[in-house]
């Protein structure tokens, strides 16, 4: 295994856990980690991550929130 392909691994198998504790946050979370999968998909532009049934949409957006705040957007094609 090359160093590419043990890169691509481990971030496919923390990227789950790092979407669900930054989604829905009101922090830099979402941001970084939306910013982490973006920059990796310019690496691996076939990438995408494990559909998560946990991470849904907002219902609505409540004073102060942002949409960007939520995840589920990176699981859609």
């Amino acid at each position: 295994m090359n160093e590419k392909e043990i890169l691509y691994d481990a971030f496919t198998d923390i990227v789950w856990m790092a979407i669900r504790y930054a989604h829905g946050r009101h922090t830099y979370a979402p941001d970084m980690v939306r910013d982490a999968v973006c920059k990796f998909q310019k690496v691996f532009p076939d990438w995408k991550p494990n559909n998560d049934i946990t991470i849904e949409p907002p219902d609505k957006l409540y004073m102060g929130e942002l949409r960007s705040d939520y995840l589920d957007d990176l699981f859609k094609e």
